[in-house]
């Protein structure tokens, strides 16, 4: 009986807790004009690689719904998609050059 009643009380905690996890996964907002204007290949790399690990990393995620997974890699994506058009519109690189760097299987640190 004591396994049963612990097992319910401890059952709201757990989606709490599973909650908490996909907000401290990434959270991927809006990035600021001037945030844009200083933003650098390497900052295009590390958003792509970020997204990247999101989009590994949210279908994992148990006692979220869908969408919020979809939330959080597009959000992540909206991001890159930002800074690489700034890139492109700026400093007048190409898709090409910008495509060319991959990621690693970790995800770098900006500016490490």
């Amino acid at each position: 009986m004591h396994r049963s009643l612990c097992r319910w009380l401890c059952l709201p905690l757990l989606f709490a807790c599973a909650s908490v996890l996909a907000q401290d996964l990434v959270e991927c907002k809006r990035i600021e004009h001037d945030q844009l204007v200083t933003a650098s290949q390497e900052t295009l790399l590390f958003l792509r690689c970020r997204a990247r690990q999101v989009a590994y990393e949210a279908p994992r995620l148990k006692g979220v719904s869908q969408r919020v997974k979809d939330d959080l890699v597009f959000a992540c994506l909206d991001q890159a998609d930002a800074v690489e058009h700034q890139l492109r519109v700026r400093h007048g690189y190409s898709r090409e050059a910008l495509a060319r760097q991959r990621c690693e299987l970790s995800v770098p640190t900006p500016g490490g």
